[in-house]
């Protein structure tokens, strides 16, 4: 339900959004079509899903990536995230975490 609210905001402001559980299914995608934003899970093997999230980047130079976490593994970040989003869902996080993928966008 995060995943999806964040995507429904970013495509209200004309983002190509990709939401997904695991961020090795957003790969796949990216072959096939360019996104702005990508927007994860990130479950406990968090060093397994920034790895998938510097493959997104080399893929697609300029794609944003937003990964929905648990408060402990926010502290994991990565030069390939733009953002973290912390569960449970708090109106701060998400304003910061829609800032920071939306100045780099526009």
């Amino acid at each position: 339900m995060m995943r999806k609210t964040i995507s429904d905001m970013l495509e209200a402001m004309d983002c190509r959004v990709l939401g997904v559980n695991a961020l090795e299914r957003a790969r796949r995608v990216m072959s096939a079509i360019a996104f702005d934003v990508i927007i994860g899970n990130a479950w406990s093997s968090t060093s397994l899903e920034l790895s998938y999230a510097a493959a997104a980047k080399t893929m697609q130079s300029n794609v944003r990536l937003i990964l929905v976490c648990a408060d402990s593994l926010s502290q994991c970040l990565s030069a390939s995230v733009n953002a973290f989003v912390v569960k449970p869902l708090l109106l701060e996080s998400l304003g910061d975490a829609l800032t920071a993928v939306l100045r780099k966008l526009h």
